[in-house]
């Protein structure tokens, strides 16, 4: 079933707000800063690569699943630096080849101490407002803004995202059109509901339910469906507002419905999505002609790692994606510079 903006009474839309010529610098960071208002009248936050040169392709690298805010305040910074947890941000400013495109949630953001994954520790104001179609209205806002800004070459666009990022990389796709190219690590398949069932069978999984265990599934998931607007009801770490809409979409439909070429990419010991999803999905796209590549990593998690914790490992298979994304056509990356880096830590 593939979710539409029906959903949210739109039959079209348009920008409330003009394109920003200047945005913010971030403090330590090739990026500024900028804001629109989406059509439900939220106010983005979303970071753009300071321009450079001629305009450049478009990368939205899209972060995964909570609350956590793209920058935070870096501890002893007394020059007001930042940091950022959301290490596909880093690889992407340090690949320095395309434009980058980062856009926030709305209400984002953690208290001290909270959990960085699910949304259990956050604001009530963000459970209340998050879903695939609302976080989809603000990416399309923001992508919409970005692409009229200076540096920008709205001709090819790569949508990029790991785990939620992934699913709603597909979904972003599957509603527009001009989106050239996916890369989508970790993204499922039919629903995320298959990947709990498939993992019931294959045991592991971050549900942790077994075969014996479907019936109480469907029990939870009619549970979900009676009640899908209350957000303070948790389950699997999110609330049921949360989970009535991200269980309806189908990474393998809204990619069946892009235009883009697509690259999958997931390890084989990944707990939160089983490779078998990446796989129907390569192979429903396979069966349609369309230009698809699965990279399957032996022995590696969710991460992308074969060794627990390695970014290294991960910063490896996301540059795979980007140099996928430069061979299109046998095309060669613009010359230019050096890559642009954050400057002082990394991400």
């Amino acid at each position: 079933m593939r979710i539409g903006l029906m959903a949210l009474g739109f039959w079209g839309w348009a920008l409330t707000a003009s394109a920003q010529a200047a945005g913010v610098p971030v403090p330590g960071w090739p990026l500024l800063e900028h804001h629109v208002i989406d059509p439900l009248g939220r106010d983005i936050t979303y970071y753009l690569s300071v321009p450079h040169g001629a305009p450049r392709p478009l990368a939205v690298i899209i972060q995964g699943s909570g609350c956590a805010a793209l920058f935070h305040d870096r501890e002893g910074a007394a020059d007001g630096r930042k940091s950022t947890s959301f290490f596909a941000l880093g690889a992407a400013l340090k690949d320095g080849r395309f434009t980058v495109l980062a856009v926030e949630k709305p209400h984002a953001g953690l208290p001290p101490g909270a959990k960085t994954s699910g949304a259990e520790g956050c604001a009530a104001e963000f459970n209340r407002d998050f879903t695939a179609e609302r976080w989809l209205v603000a990416l399309q806002a923001a992508l919409a803004d970005a692409r009229r800004q200076p540096g920008v070459d709205p001709a090819r666009t790569l949508a990029f995202g790991h785990s939620e990022g992934a699913v709603m990389a597909a979904l972003l796709a599957g509603h527009d059109a001009t989106i050239t190219d996916v890369a989508a690590f970790g993204a499922g398949g039919p629903t995320p509901l298959f990947d709990i069932v498939a993992f019931a069978y294959l045991g592991g999984g971050w549900a942790h339910i077994g075969r014996d265990g479907l019936d109480g599934l469907a029990d939870q998931v009619r549970a979900i469906n009676a009640d899908p607007d209350n957000a303070t009801a948790f389950v699997w770490g999110h609330p049921y507002r949360r989970w009535s809409s991200f269980l309806r979409v189908s990474a393998t439909e809204e990619l069946r419905h892009a235009k883009a070429r697509v690259y999958l990419a997931g390890g084989t010991e990944d707990q939160a999505t089983p490779l078998l999803s990446l796989e129907l999905t390569a192979a429903t796209l396979l069966a349609d002609g369309r230009d698809v590549t699965l990279r399957r990593i032996a022995g590696a998690d969710h991460s992308l790692a074969v060794t627990p914790g390695a970014a290294s490992e991960t910063g490896a298979e996301y540059a795979r994606a980007f140099a996928w994304f430069w061979q299109k056509d046998g095309s060669t990356p613009p010359p230019g510079p050096a890559p642009l880096r954050p400057e002082g830590k990394g991400p």
